[in-house]
């Protein structure tokens, strides 16, 4: 009984912050007429306004991010074209990491290598886990050897995350909440909603970090064995 409390508490713990960042999007992803424009509008007046050198904006095809050595800010279809809070916090939010840019944030500059050290991980922690599944009915001591590695691998992705968390808790309520509260995009209303989203967006990296360590499709994608 003991274990499958543990059991239970350890899967709330990789999922829940998974969901509630996807539910919070979902829950201001609706149309808003009283907010000014749409994200890409949002997008462009701060292009215009903000003192950002070099940095370019075009659409994303798979997810919204900031690029520290391209200079470019991507931002999906969706998120240019929505008028709604989530969308403009998300604009707000990937312009949060621009300007943390411009300010020479140490730890930015390093933000895509650990990324890319996450992605490493992945691939070999999918690969060692795979290898360690077929492995544990010929040669089980090796089969542990393999899980073991595959755990400590997998985990580094998420560990990777958390290291990257003050960037993210930075971009969002150092530099967008003032944009979007200094602004008239957002009302007094709505404030409550945009820390919400804020938050989801600061911890969204990690959420689906740890989430994806009991995906076993998002394992098989990483391996290239899903077909897209």
């Amino acid at each position: 009984m003991d274990l499958l409390i543990i059991g239970l508490s350890i899967l709330l713990l990789l999922v829940a912050p998974k969901l509630w960042a996807r539910y919070i999007f979902f829950k201001h992803s609706h149309q808003r007429r009283d907010i000014p424009g749409t994200g890409g509008q949002l997008a462009q007046h701060l292009m215009v306004h903000l003192p950002l050198v070099r940095v370019k904006l075009k659409q994303a095809h798979r997810r919204s991010h900031y690029n520290p050595f391209t200079k470019v800010i991507s931002l999906t279809e969706q998120t240019m074209r929505a008028r709604s809070l989530t969308a403009v916090v998300r604009v707000a939010f990937e312009f949060g990491h621009a300007l943390q840019d411009r300010n020479n944030n140490s730890l930015l500059k390093f933000r895509d290598g650990l990324l890319a050290l996450a992605r490493l991980g992945e691939q070999i922690g999918s690969g060692a886990l795979l290898t360690g599944l077929i492995m544990a009915f010929m040669v089980p001591p090796v089969a542990g050897l393999l899980l073991f590695v595959a755990l400590v691998s997998l985990l580094t992705g998420a560990a990777v995350h958390l290291l990257l968390l003050p960037i993210e808790w930075q971009a969002s309520f150092t530099f967008a909440l003032p944009l979007l509260s200094n602004g008239s995009y957002i009302s007094s209303q709505d404030q409550l909603a945009v820390r919400q989203l804020l938050l989801a967006c600061a911890f969204s990296r990690l959420a689906y970090a740890l989430a994806n360590l009991l995906d076993a499709r998002h394992w098989l994608s990483v391996l290239e064995i899903r077909k897209e």
